[in-house]
């Protein structure tokens, strides 16, 4: 069979599934609480001289949070990190980190999480450090981590690489994509496809993560345009020609061999605006496959391609993906995060967020926040969105330096956070208006290790995190759901 013949009969089949419209279904009921703030300056994990976990530890500012649970711990990812109090005007952010905890020592994430950061000599929480081929990459400023998992042996964590793969004579793009504009290659697939691809590396710690916590071995430089942005879970069973066998569960923690199989749903972009750009691609991957030898062999994911039927499609080819979400209606979407609730027998997905930009999207726009979607298989049919958390709604901005997020134009605040992103303006002459660079949310992640059932039928209790922008700071928050 040739290939355009192959992709001719994979776009029938997805053509006539009707490209998973999103399914109309009943809102549920949200009830949001705030727990803590997570990791910062002065926060449960972070330069809190009243730490009883770790009282000397230098943690300014991060974001991110990107949590998954290896064997008998809790682990989580965070991006860009300040390890000193002047670095907003004197240096630059140290390069992401990563916190674990044991689960067995604390079950009960209502009193915070009580996350423990390797540190250096000066107490500095330790780098994130990814190598390929034995040498250190550059993981400095907006070079992050974009999710991560387990197979139960190691832990894998998926970075950020180059953001354009150069290519013109003599250099070729990977097959499934072209060499477009400026010698950049392009994924003509995609719902952009005129933007330029980038590579992720599947990367994973050498041990068992015990020292290695903050290690990671690149294992395969994915070059990709579908999952720039992307989420990922590991599942207990899951069959391409059964979907009827398979189960969502997590896979058994503990020392055993590794079962199962990876989730990962992914993006064109880490931040997209109204239109198809926000268009939500799915492929899996047993997770024993990743136990390979270093190289392609280690990384050969299927590709949801539509559906015959009620049947999915899946393809080795990236070219074939079809989005499970297309023409996404939210406004803002960043970061996603999605996981199997069992006492809804749903997948729950979070996302959206606001650009971190003075003056994009002002905090009292009813309309921005963070969204809720649900769906009985990973590809769906995915329910239309709703709007879960708004900051205004919430009381996020009220009462500083007690709220979660500063206000823009004063709001009560005599100064904003020293050390939040856009606080530059501040170190060398005074800013005409020092409180312009106000918080958002933004990095959402759920916490599955924590999810439990509601107090009623047909409810669910769920755990996520948020990075705040102003302050540099991450916040942990709970979710009641209840079906109507």
């Amino acid at each position: 069979m040739t290939k355009s013949l192959h992709k001719a009969i994979f776009g029938i089949a997805a053509l006539a599934a009707g490209l998973l419209a999103p399914a109309s279904a009943q809102a549920l009921d949200a009830d949001n609480q705030f727990i803590c703030t997570l990791v910062g300056k002065g926060a449960h994990n972070g330069t809190n001289p009243t730490s009883n976990h770790q009282p000397d530890l230098q943690l300014y500012g991060t974001d991110l949070g990107l949590s998954f649970r290896h064997r008998h711990r809790l682990i989580m990812l965070f991006g860009d990190t300040w390890v000193q109090d002047n670095a907003i005007c004197s240096a630059p952010p140290s390069d992401d980190s990563v916190g674990a905890m044991f689960l067995g020592l604390d079950n009960d994430p209502d009193d915070c999480l009580d996350l423990r950061f390797r540190k250096d000599a000066a107490d500095g929480a330790r780098p994130i450090r990814v190598f390929k081929n034995g040498v250190q990459l550059p993981m400095g400023a907006f070079r992050t981590p974009i999710t991560g998992w387990s197979d139960n042996r190691r832990a894998y964590g998926y970075f950020t690489g180059n953001e354009e793969v150069q290519c013109g004579p003599g250099n070729a793009c990977p097959s499934d994509l072209a060499c477009g504009a400026s010698n950049v290659c392009v994924d003509p697939t995609s719902s952009m496809p005129a933007a330029a691809v980038a590579e992720r590396h599947v990367s994973r710690t050498p041990g068992p993560l015990g020292l290695t916590i903050n290690l990671y071995a690149v294992r395969h430089t994915f070059v990709t345009g579908k999952f720039l942005n992307a989420t990922a879970r590991t599942v207990k069973t899951f069959n391409e020609n059964n979907p009827g066998a398979n189960d969502y569960t997590a896979p058994a923690a503990g020392f055993g061999l590794s079962t199962g199989d990876l989730l990962m749903w992914g993006r064109p972009g880490v931040a997209a605006a109204l239109g198809t750009t926000a268009d939500l691609y799915l492929l899996h991957h047993p997770l024993p496959g990743l136990q390979g030898p270093s190289g392609p062999s280690s990384w050969q994911p299927r590709y949801f391609a539509g559906l015959n039927g009620d049947q999915p499609i899946w393809s080795d080819d990236q070219a074939e993906a079809v989005p499970v979400i297309e023409d996404e209606a939210v406004g803002q979407v960043l970061q996603h995060s999605i996981a199997w609730v069992p006492s809804l027998n749903q997948f729950v997905m979070l996302y959206g967020g606001r650009l971190f930009f003075p003056g994009t999207l002002f905090p009292n726009d009813p309309n921005t926040g963070i969204r809720l979607r649900t769906a009985p298989h990973p590809w769906g049919p995915w329910s239309d969105p709703q709007l879960m958390w708004n900051a205004t709604a919430e009381g996020a901005y009220g009462g500083c330096p007690n709220g979660i997020l500063y206000p823009p134009l004063g709001g009560g605040c005599a100064q904003t956070d020293p050390y939040r992103p856009g606080g530059l303006n501040m170190c060398d002459k005074p800013s005409p208006d020092p409180n312009l660079d106000f918080g958002v949310e933004y990095g959402v992640n759920i916490l599955s290790t924590f999810t439990k059932p509601g107090p009623e039928p047909n409810s669910a209790t769920i755990y996520w995190n948020i990075s705040t922008w102003n302050p540099y700071r991450v916040v942990l928050m709970k979710t009641t759901l209840t079906a109507p």
